[in-house]
């Protein structure tokens, strides 16, 4: 299979194109013929921007010959090439291609490529490692069922197998929760299992096509604790990516941060003592503090995540969350517990390395070397956090967050900008991004329409923002009632002004023109 170029390519993508080249040239590449070509084609269609077409149907027809009455249920060829590539491309790079300037990697549980510049304090993605055991354990766990057939066409049967085969595999990408999938219909749990959640449904043909419902229970109760209704198409082809779809999206619903699952164990854990919270309790205050970012939510998430992090050192996610926090509250100065960078990084490299292909490891990294001022570090890490799970909600508000602030405006932008479409509930501060964007064109009206959609009150950007694009639009008294609320926040922003707009505004001619705002409202802010 040969590369062709079908539109041009921005700089490191050429660069991309060049190092792989130099991959198959090497004799210390050691693939065979159809792991080569998954190799080039998975690099192709990322580049161009086809992440959508790195499915396991598409890979099986397209590169691997199968015909089109494939069906990955019963057929793993597409899973155990991409494992033996990614064993391929992990000897690679422990010899012949130790030094090279870029690497590529595939992810476990993803046909989607990485590239990374090989910068020496950033921990490397190929060299994975499962969560202990121990960790696993103590996670809650799902037990995925068949569906109902309610037709009793044979051909269902298969249908319901791999649509719940599908979903099992999206719902592994969440590293929080242990994945039980049964084989055949169960009335009840496994003996010897301590199953705290279960999904099953139906599926029904109607004139149009697949009806599928799904639900989720609590086990221990009984109760339905979330439900959804999907219709797919009857034609082959059309239905494997029916179920991969919707396998994704309720994998989303279901188990993403802050969802049903997260959200339903939450309240049961509320009024616990740091001290007495599980490592997966401790994650949950830490995505009540993500959510929320409030003084007391952050206050419970640090005594939590620092207690889980003794108890359990070895699970690379909760490194990530505590760095999170650390980085947070460098930024905002939310709580007044010592948090500096310089920990926040340690954090987060240790969790990144205990845990390379998390997307929030890699994400909190990013978010740490962009603190940091590292900004083509942190570009490159918001992508390789966006390319291990691109249909995620959850990743394209933050990574468009990431993207836009370190200077990928237009990638960052058209990232949150499909979120919102989405998602309609993503977090309010990535409009802070957008405001950041129309401010460094000067357009100030559109940058004060998107301060209507903002939301945090205990955060001082919410009124600096705010009270800056008023004094550049003249609306002065609408401008000092915001300035009132930045000083009661911030008493000494005058002073320190600068300082705190430098942590989040890495472009001296936009932090300027925010300090230009604030001066038309006659708030003088100290150079």
């Amino acid at each position: 299979m040969k590369l062709q170029k079908e539109k041009s390519l921005p700089p490191f993508n050429e660069e991309v194109l060049c190092h792989l080249e130099c991959i198959l040239a090497s004799s210390d590449f050691k693939a065979s013929p159809q792991q080569i070509d998954l190799l080039e084609y998975v690099v192709k269609q990322t580049l161009i921007g086809n992440t959508d077409r790195i499915k396991g149907y598409t890979l099986a027809t397209e590169v691997l010959g199968r015909g089109s009455d494939f069906d990955q249920s019963f057929n793993p060829i597409v899973s155990i090439q991409a494992g033996r590539l990614r064993q391929a491309l992990n000897r690679y790079y422990l010899s012949a291609g130790k030094n090279d300037p870029i690497r590529i990697d595939i992810p476990k549980g993803s046909y989607v490529p990485i590239f990374r510049e090989q910068y020496p304090n950033n921990p490397p993605i190929f060299d994975e490692r499962a969560a202990p055991v121990s960790i696993i354990e103590k996670w809650p766990t799902l037990l995925v069922q068949p569906l109902k057939n309610l037709n009793g066409h044979h051909y269902d049967n298969y249908l319901s197998i791999g649509l719940m085969a599908e979903l099992a595999h999206a719902l592994s990408h969440y590293r929080n929760i242990r994945i039980l999938e049964a084989m055949h219909q169960v009335q009840t749990t496994p003996w010897g299992t301590d199953c705290d959640f279960i999904m099953d449904g139906n599926i029904r043909r109607d004139p149009v096509g697949i009806r599928v419902a799904i639900r989720l229970r609590d086990a221990g109760k009984g109760t339905q604790i979330w439900s959804g209704k999907f219709q797919g198409d009857l034609e082959a082809s059309k239905m494997l990516s029916f179920q991969e779809d919707v396998a994704c999206e309720i994998a989303v619903r279901v188990a993403e941060d802050n969802a049903v699952i997260s959200k339903h164990l939450s309240g049961i854990s509320r009024n616990k003592r740091a001290t007495e919270l599980s490592t997966y309790e401790a994650m949950l205050r830490y995505w009540e503090s993500a959510s929320l970012l409030t003084t007391q939510s952050m206050r419970r998430a640090l005594r939590a995540l620092e207690h889980a992090v003794a108890q359990e050192p070895d699970c690379g996610q909760i490194w990530s969350m505590l760095a999170d926090q650390y980085v947070n509250n460098y930024g905002l100065e939310l709580v007044d517990l010592p948090t500096p960078l310089e920990k926040a990084a340690e954090y987060a490299e240790k969790g990144a390395s205990l845990d390379p292909t998390n997307r929030r490891a890699r994400m909190t990294l990013a978010y740490v070397r962009f603190m940091q001022n590292k900004l083509e570090e942190a570009r490159f890490e918001a992508e390789n956090a966006y390319l291990l799970c691109p249909e995620s909600l959850f990743v394209l508000d933050v990574i468009g967050y990431l993207m836009t602030v370190s200077g990928e405006w237009d990638r960052g932008i058209e990232l949150i900008e499909k979120s919102i479409r989405l998602n309609p509930y993503c977090r309010p501060w990535v409009r802070h991004a957008i405001y950041l964007n129309w401010f460094r064109l000067e357009n100030y009206e559109e940058a004060y329409q998107e301060t209507l959609y903002f939301g945090l009150p205990e955060l001082f950007w919410d009124p600096l923002l705010k009270a800056s694009a008023c004094g550049h639009l003249e609306k002065i008294e609408e401008g000092q009632v915001h300035i009132q609320k930045l000083l009661s926040l911030k008493p000494d922003v005058a002073k320190r002004g600068r300082s705190l707009i430098g942590r989040y505004v890495k472009f001296e001619n936009i932090a300027d023109r925010i300090i230009e705002g604030l001066g038309k409202l006659g708030m003088r802010v100290e150079d």
